[in-house]
């Protein structure tokens, strides 16, 4: 069989963070990404997550990564690309966020530089973050090598008062969950990332696959030769997939791989030493 490349959303797709278990990824998961590997199969993170996040909860998984919603591009270990604010366009955020009285946050690739947060955001901002002590509240502006901006927000009228800072150069991504959105660069998102990685790797597009469940996966999922979106997606992500599979609890993305032949119907136990390697880190 030909090898693929498939590409994995990480929240709400390989792990969830909506539910009672925050950060829990099923079982099926951690066996599909291993069997895929053991088989040949190249697989790759396509997040808005950043790089510490990945590697905390997939150690030794994921040797490729699209992370940040396509600002950062790892191809075996080796960065392809790195988009960060440049220091006028920290200055230029700072001035709008800072006018409108938002709570905000610079995230680079292993920290997040925090602004107008008190203890309660913070507390709560590592926690969604997945990482303690992932905010930093003590910063100066030239420290800040960040590949995007988040913001926090109460009510409606709080967004609507800080989402004026969009324009054509930004993007907004409103996150499910929890009241944060982030800024992101135009022209930067999973679908762009995916054809630069592919282009530097000399990946054949016919040979690419990828599971999603969000808004900011849907130019993943129409870009790549066969889109699949999970059954927790959003409408969007689900209209611009080749077929929608089951949810993230209902071992969607092993059922569609057995779909795609390219899993087993049962899942071999002398797979589960693997797991076990991979879930201590070693």
């Amino acid at each position: 069989m030909q090898q693929k490349t498939i590409f994995f959303d990480i929240d709400g797709t390989l792990l969830d963070c909506w539910h009672n278990k925050p950060f829990t990824i099923p079982e099926s998961n951690w066996q599909a990404l291993q069997i895929l590997k053991q088989r040949g199969h190249q697989i790759i993170a396509c997040t808005g997550r950043h790089p510490a996040f990945l590697k905390k909860y997939f150690p030794n998984v994921f040797e490729s990564y699209i992370t940040m919603n396509g600002t950062h591009i790892v191809y075996k270990g080796e960065t392809i690309y790195d988009r960060i604010f440049s220091n006028e366009e920290v200055f230029t955020l700072m001035k709008h966020f800072d006018d409108v009285k938002a709570r905000y946050a610079f995230i680079g690739k292993t920290c997040a530089w925090c602004r107008n947060m008190d203890w309660n955001s913070i507390h709560y901002f590592n926690r969604i973050y997945g990482i303690d002590d992932f905010a930093k509240t003590e910063w100066n502006p030239g420290d800040v090598t960040a590949n995007s901006l988040e913001f926090m927000f109460d009510t409606e009228e709080e967004f609507d008062r800080c989402k004026i800072a969009f324009n054509d150069r930004m993007i907004l991504n409103r996150h499910r969950g929890n009241a944060s959105a982030d800024l992101a660069f135009a022209g930067n998102d999973k679908g762009n990332a995916i054809q630069l990685l592919t282009k530097h790797a000399k990946i054949d597009l016919k040979d690419t696959i990828a599971f999603g469940d969000g808004n900011n996966d849907v130019s993943m999922l129409t870009l790549v030769n066969c889109g699949i979106a999970m059954g927790n997606g959003t409408e969007p992500a689900k209209q611009a997939a080749d077929f929608i599979t089951d949810s993230i609890f209902e071992d969607g993305i092993y059922k569609a791989l057995i779909k795609l032949k390219l899993l087993s119907p049962s899942i071999p136990k002398e797979n589960e030493y693997i797991n076990n390697i991979i879930k201590n880190g070693t």
